[in-house]
C-alpha cells in the first residue's frame, strides 16, 4: 500500500470536481495518505436511519424517488467516517426500461417476463436511459450536492452476465441452472442477450457518470458460477467492450465477482483499474494475478463483522499488513455487502482501524 503525507496532484482524471481524494488517488494507482474504505451495501438495513425511512417507504420506492436515494446515499458518510458514498440503488433496475418487469418479496426479485426464446428476446426493448432511469441520474445529482465536496460517489449496474441471470432465471438461485443451460444449448441467442445487455450497461454507466458520479463499479455477482473457459467465451469480450467505453470519460471503472480465485488470470484481461475480491480469494494472490490492475479492493468476511472489537480490528490489521507486502494499491471493503444485523458499532471499529485510529467501544 502507498502511503504518503504529500497531497497528490489531480491535475489528471479530475471527476465532478472532487479533488485530493484518496479513494479515487487509489483507483488511479497514486499515493494517498490514508487507506481509503468504503462497504458494499453500506446504505442498508444495519443501520438505524434506513430502517427508519423503510417503515414509511417500500425498497422500490426507496429506489424511485431522488429525493430518498440522496438521503440514505448520503446517510452512512453522515455516521461513518468511511471514504467514499455509493448511489442507492439496486442492480436489476436497468432491466424494467426494457420490458423485462421486476419485483420484490422476501423471497428476493421477482421477473414476471423471463426470457428464454428467441421471441422473448426480439420483445427486448433497447434502454433508453434519459427515460426510463431518469430517477436515477436525478438521485445521483441530488447526493452529489448533497455530500462533502471531498467524498466521492461511486455509481454501479450488473454486469451483463448476472443480469442475464436474472433475466433468464426470473428469480434468485444459488446455481442459476436454467440460465446457465441456455447459454449451453442455445449460444447464438445467449450471445445475442449479452450484446444487448452489455450495451444497456454501458449506456446506463455513462448516463451515471454524466449525472455526477466519480467511479463505477460493476457487480457480477454470479459470475464466478462459470468456468474460466466459459467465462473468457461468454463474458470477457463484454466486459472489455464496457471498460474501454468507460474508460475514455477517465473514470475509475471497478469489477466484484464473487469467487473469483480461479477466474483472475481472465478478468486481468478485461482492463479493470480496480477489482474487488471475497474473502475466499487470497489477497497476495490476486495482486499477483491482477498486475495491471491499480488497485485491489476487499476482503474482510462480512460475517466477521459479528466477532469482538478486537477480533474485528485484528483481522483488519491482518488484511492491510498482506496488501502492504505486495506493494499493490488497496482499498479496503468487505468481501461481500454487510449483512443486515451487523452492528453499527463494527462498522466504525473497522474504519478506525483502517484509518490509524485505535478502537473506542461505545
Amino acid at each position: 500500500m502507498i502511503e504518503t503525507d504529500l497531497t497528490s496532484s489531480r491535475s489528471e482524471g479530475l471527476t465532478n470536481g472532487v479533488r485530493d481524494c484518496d479513494f479515487l488517488n487509489a483507483c488511479h494507482g497514486r499515493m494517498v495518505r490514508r487507506r481509503p474504505i468504503w462497504i458494499m451495501r453500506q446504505a442498508g438495513r444495519y443501520q438505524a436511519s434506513y430502517r427508519a425511512v423503510r417503515q414509511k417507504y417500500t425498497f422500490e420506492q426507496v429506489c424511485h424517488t431522488p429525493e430518498l436515494i440522496a438521503q440514505v446515499t448520503t446517510a452512512p458518510i453522515t455516521e461513518f467516517d468511511l471514504d467514499a458514498a455509493i448511489i442507492f440503488s439496486d442492480i436489476l433496475v436497468v432491466l424494467p426500461p426494457m420490458g423485462v418487469p421486476v419485483s420484490f418479496d422476501d423471497g428476493g426479485p421477482r421477473l414476471a417476463s423471463p426470457i428464454r426464446t428467441a421471441d422473448d428476446l426480439s420483445a427486448l426493448k433497447k434502454l433508453d436511459v434519459d427515460r426510463g432511469l431518469k430517477y436515477v441520474s436525478d438521485g445521483i445529482r441530488q447526493s452529489r450536492t448533497a455530500l462533502p465536496a471531498n467524498i466521492p460517489l461511486i455509481g454501479f449496474s450488473g454486469a451483463p452476465f448476472t443480469l442475464a441471470c436474472y433475466a433468464i432465471e426470473g428469480t434468485t438461485s444459488r446455481e442459476f441452472a436454467l440460465a446457465r443451460r441456455l447459454f449451453h444449448e442455445n449460444p447464438k441467442l445467449a450471445h445475442k442477450l449479452m450484446t444487448h445487455l452489455s450495451g444497456a450497461v454501458a449506456d446506463y454507466l455513462s448516463a451515471q457518470i454524466e449525472a455526477g458520479v466519480d467511479a463505477v463499479q460493476l457487480f457480477d455477482s454470479w459470475g464466478g458460477l462459470l468456468s474460466s473457459e466459459d467465462y473468457r467465451h461468454w463474458v470477457l469480450p463484454h466486459m472489455q467492450e464496457i471498460v474501454l467505453r468507460i474508460k475514455r470519460t477517465n473514470v475509475p471503472v471497478i469489477l466484484y465477482v464473487s469467487s473469483t480465485t480461479h477466474l483472475l488470470d481472465v478478468i486481468a484481461e478485461a482492463g479493470f483499474d480496480v477489482v474487488s475480491v471475497d474473502w475466499r480469494t487470497e489477497l497476495n494472490g490476486a495482486a499477483h494475478h491482477l498486475s495491471h490492475a491499480k488497485a485491489i479492493q476487499g476482503n474482510l468476511d462480512p460475517l466477521a463483522m459479528f466477532s469482538d472489537v478486537e477480533t474485528i480490528a485484528k483481522h483488519a490489521r491482518r488484511i492491510m499488513t498482506t496488501m502492504d507486502m505486495t506493494n499493490k494499491g488497496h482499498i479496503f471493503n468487505l468481501g461481500h455487502g454487510i449483512l443486515p444485523t451487523t452492528p453499527e458499532e463494527s462498522l466504525r471499529v473497522l474504519v478506525q482501524t483502517v484509518h490509524g485510529t485505535p478502537p473506542r467501544i461505545i
